[in-house]
């Protein structure tokens, strides 16, 4: 991972699921992670294991949507040295009628997807910004994209937190920060579960039945592994091209998608060779290409085994090899 040595990385809702998966890999990239969340055991013990494996890392119990606690985490962090990377994972979610969502259910999507993303944002920016350096990525969501039954309040939130990204993006162009997004649709996650078990609750519904009905709505033939959010992620934040991506959204929805500049490729699935590199961003073509390892098209159509390597292999030359 390309990030300026003796900086550290701060990821809120690091307590489980995505944001835990993220805080690792992370770590495993060499970076001093501070794992923020409001539930203390959660955070507590997922630092201990990453202590435990000899990487660097510290809980601190933050609520997103409390100026004061980001306040606080932005001190407490800062003493693991200077913050090059900040990933705004915590969120909340909720499915619901718009005849029956209180304003308080809007309230508190909204204070925790996008008001968190702002604070915290605004807390870390100028440290960012004086170093001429960092990386902020919105873990945002497909919903942020598009809308969904059941989801407006949700869906509204995520789509203010990918505004939020793309308007921070505009103010810092060519600082040496950087802001974008993943977009994951429904990953295999405890949330997942608990949405699942909703809709079971609510409708009668099997579990399978319950899952393959929330899939479908998203347009997925498969769930999300949180691990493959976490890859994009530390791509994102580790990208050191000259031009790197700025202001973007990098879809993961388990089907080859486009966003922007951004090709979601699967190197082993069309049968290239397991030397190429999985999670890494390269520039071809004045597009982006995200190698996530589970899509199997480059926004056009599916291609060949052979196809795939005479096409990228012209396009990209050895930046893919490992």
């Amino acid at each position: 991972m390309s990030t300026p040595a003796g900086r550290a990385a701060v990821v809120t809702g690091a307590g489980r699921g995505i944001g835990a998966a993220i805080a690792r890999a992370l770590a495993d990239a060499g970076l001093s992670v501070v794992l923020a969340a409001r539930t203390r055991d959660q955070i507590e013990r997922q630092a201990a294991e990453l202590l435990a494996m000899g990487l660097q890392a510290r809980a601190v119990v933050c609520d997103v949507t409390s100026e004061a606690s980001v306040e606080a985490l932005s001190r407490q962090a800062a003493e693991l040295g200077p913050v090059a990377v900040l990933v705004n994972n915590a969120g909340a979610a909720g499915s619901m009628p718009l005849t029956r969502t209180t304003l308080e259910d809007w309230n508190r999507l909204m204070a925790v997807n996008a008001g968190g993303a702002f604070l915290c944002t605004r807390a870390f920016l100028p440290g960012m910004l004086e170093r001429q350096w960092g990386r902020v990525v919105n873990v945002a969501s497909t919903a942020g994209l598009s809308g969904g039954k059941y989801l407006a309040a949700y869906s509204a939130a995520k789509h203010a937190l990918v505004g939020l990204t793309r308007s921070v993006a505009a103010e810092v162009a060519g600082t040496g920060v950087t802001v974008n997004a993943v977009c994951p649709g429904f990953v295999d996650t405890e949330m997942t579960a608990e949405t699942v078990a909703r809709i079971v609750a609510q409708t009668g519904r099997t579990r399978e039945e319950a899952l393959a009905a929330a899939l479908a709505s998203a347009g997925q033939t498969r769930l999300i592994s949180a691990e493959e959010v976490a890859a994009a992620v530390v791509s994102l934040a580790a990208v050191a091209a000259t031009h790197p991506p700025n202001g973007e959204t990098v879809v993961l929805d388990g089907r080859a998608s486009m966003s922007g500049r951004f090709a979601i490729i699967n190197p082993e699935e069309l049968g290239a060779p397991r030397g190429w590199a999985n999670g890494t961003l390269a520039q071809a073509g004045g597009r982006m290409l995200f190698i996530a390892g589970q899509t199997a098209r480059d926004g056009s159509g599916q291609v060949s085994s052979a196809d795939f390597v005479s096409q990228f292999d012209r396009a990209l030359g050895n930046v893919l090899a490992v």
